[in-house]
């Protein structure tokens, strides 16, 4: 009763990626990075249990039947039809941070449910990515939301887009798109509650705009408000940007999403 118990919850076993699944497997490999995982790192062996997907919504469990130099055999046994996604869309759309802090914000915002982030350069972003930087970084980046998602045990990976220009963001949500709520958090907005804003109207999504260390200028929250953007206040401190991206995701998630909530059959 046990085994069959986790099967179904999936309690307990360990989750690894793999790029291409159909609805009726019976089997599959697992290989490259996901199999160093699976047989150095954790030692898995022979007859454990196992969970495989593939980031875009299947997911089964399994059982290890073989491990080699090459490649692990699992064989399938049950899909699992456990949804962790939120209803509620959430696009970040982040200014590019110094060091490792996009690193960071791409991890927990993935953790809180971020269904797509799109880093962008600004006027006072600092870090410039140029040619061969852009596509490793953005592979890099895609990455650490797969092992986020992986640890969260998230069915679907998010998005993480090339970085883009902050004009180029601004065009993909014009002032009549009215499908998303808006919003451009800014330090100095005065008026615009984010909790108040939240509750404003019914929308199936969010886009939120986060400035990097040195925040936005006036002409782009300008701008942004031409777009349609709602600039807010956050409250009476001043937020680094990894502390302003991570807050805004919960926060959304908290008021319009599934944080709080049981995960749904």
């Amino acid at each position: 009763m046990k085994k069959i118990f986790n099967i179904i919850a999936g309690v307990g076993m360990r989750r690894f990626f793999i790029e291409q699944l159909s609805d009726k497997e019976k089997m599959v490999l697992i290989t490259g990075k996901e199999l160093h995982h699976l047989k150095d790192v954790l030692r898995l062996k022979k007859g454990n249990d196992v969970i495989v997907f593939d980031g875009k919504g299947l997911e089964f469990a399994g059982i290890i039947e073989t491990v080699s130099k090459n490649e692990a055999r699992i064989i399938i046994e049950k899909k699992l039809n456990i949804s962790r996604e939120s209803q509620f869309e959430i696009i970040l759309c982040q200014g590019l941070a110094k060091g490792e802090k996009t690193d960071l914000i791409l991890q927990k915002t993935t953790e809180l449910g971020a269904s797509k982030i799109i880093p962008f350069v600004t006027s006072r972003v600092v870090t410039k990515l140029k040619g061969e930087q852009i596509a490793k970084k953005t592979q890099r980046w895609q990455y650490i939301a797969l092992e986020a998602a992986k640890q969260c045990k998230r069915s679907i990976i998010p998005k993480i887009e090339k970085p883009t220009t902050f004009a180029e963001i601004l065009s993909r949500w014009p002032a009549d798109n009215k499908r998303y709520l808006k919003i451009i958090p800014w330090e100095g907005e005065k008026g615009n509650n984010l909790k108040d804003i939240l509750k404003s109207d019914k929308f199936s999504g969010c886009v939120a705009l986060i400035g990097p260390e040195g925040g936005f200028s006036e002409v782009e929250v300008v701008e942004a408000k031409k777009a349609g953007f709602i600039p807010v206040m956050l409250g009476p401190r001043i937020l680094r940007t990894e502390t302003a991206s991570i807050s805004v995701v919960a926060i959304i998630q908290y008021e319009l999403g599934d944080m709080g909530r049981l995960e749904k059959p």
